[in-house]
């Protein structure tokens, strides 16, 4: 798996790209799962290069989105962002819960995947166990917006 040093506006970044050719790119980045988009023109640089790789202001840096919100947020569901096995469950049902807090872990590819609330809110519902083998896209838990 291709491991980059990024260094965006001065802070260094541990970038791990388990398939640079995968549309949206799947990044761990500082241990946190993205998916992101990657504009044409940095594709080429974006393959498999160095293991350290520092982006030039030149380049065009790519637009990255949090893996865990997806478009049924409105719902409030939070669901798998790749398919593996939960290895947690960090909360309860009736819990409160901020932006950024780790709701549960997500192991793919032999890798800890924590999944965290993109916003606010209390967790409703928990469609999850420990064990349970998920699919992308899988829903995981409600939380309602607070």
């Amino acid at each position: 798996m291709p491991i980059y040093r990024v260094t965006v506006e001065g802070k260094d970044y541990r970038v791990e790209v388990p398939d640079p050719s995968e549309r949206p790119v799947r990044a761990i980045i500082d241990g946190e799962l993205f998916a992101v988009e990657i504009e044409p023109a940095a594709a080429a640089a974006a393959m498999p290069a160095p293991a350290s790789v520092q982006v030039q202001p030149t380049m065009a840096v790519p637009q990255v989105a949090p893996a865990v919100k997806s478009s049924s947020a409105a719902s409030g569901a939070v669901t798998a962002p790749l398919p593996g096995t939960i290895v947690g469950i960090s909360v309860s049902t009736g819990d409160a819960v901020v932006n950024g807090q780790e709701l549960c872990v997500l192991e793919a590819m032999k890798m800890n995947n924590p999944i965290r609330a993109t916003y606010p809110g209390v967790v409703k519902e928990i469609l999850i166990t420990v064990g349970q083998q998920v699919q992308h896209g899988a829903p995981l838990m409600v939380i309602a917006e607070a």
